[in-house]
């Protein structure tokens, strides 16, 4: 059997103009995984990436590392199957039909970039409303075929490295919440709520054969607590 070890990238650049780039914080997140990994004794065979510069970017930290130690770093394998959902999308496809069904919802869409609250509020009905499918919205990702991207390169990663390795996947709290729901048959609203809880750096491991997959562990995330910094701790 193989590991696969599903790492989230660091904290992204929410609220910047490019959101698609580690923040400061996110750069630290991912030099402390690699560290804390490193000092373990772990070494990958295997490297898979999202083609995302975010989980292009945690990934260099590890290979920073195995160079500073004259390792030979594994070549980094990066396939869009990894990639995040784009929320944008889903977030500007979906709000207008949620506010025509229930106009007062437009309340909590203009204060959402201001309020947390608002914020997050707006953000779950969105997500909860695409994972339901209950929508006619031509153009629109649909969650069915997001998940079938993400098991796609899942499969593709077991049938070729599925004995005996050790194989780290860069990406993002979508997918790994998608391979968690394959390995433990969830319901689309358990793993969208999976999802919202993936902390940045956090490691997801899981068992697998060529044709089989077993969650290990979810959301690790010791490295940043023994640093004894709460503000390492992020969800985006």
């Amino acid at each position: 059997m193989s590991t696969i070890f599903m790492i989230r990238h660091g904290q992204a650049s929410f609220g910047k103009e490019n959101y698609d780039k580690l923040s400061e914080r996110g750069v630290d997140q991912s030099r402390i995984l690699a560290e804390h990994l490193f000092g373990l004794g772990l070494r990958f065979d295997v490297m898979y990436a999202g083609t995302m510069k975010r989980h292009l970017e945690t990934a260099e930290e590890f290979t920073r590392l195995y160079e500073k130690h004259n390792i030979q770093s594994p070549e980094l394998k990066k396939y869009e199957e990894f990639n995040e959902y784009d929320p944008e999308s889903v977030l500007t496809a979906i709000i207008p039909l949620l506010i025509e069904e229930k106009p007062d919802f437009s309340h909590s869409v203009e204060k959402m970039f201001s309020d947390k609250k608002s914020f997050q509020k707006v953000f779950e009905k969105v997500m909860m409303r695409w994972v339901s499918g209950d929508f006619d919205l031509p153009g629109l990702v649909r969650w069915e075929e997001f998940v079938s991207r993400v098991e796609r390169g899942v499969k593709m990663v077991m049938e070729s490295d599925g004995k005996g390795k050790k194989i780290a996947i860069f990406s993002s709290g979508g997918p790994i919440s998608i391979v968690a729901q394959k390995a433990l048959s969830l319901s689309n609203t358990s793993t969208i709520q999976l999802n919202w809880q993936t902390i940045n750096s956090s490691v997801t491991r899981f068992k697998c054969t060529h044709d089989r997959i077993m969650l290990m562990s979810f959301n690790e995330h010791a490295h940043l607590e023994m640093e004894g910094d709460r503000s390492l701790v992020t969800y985006r």
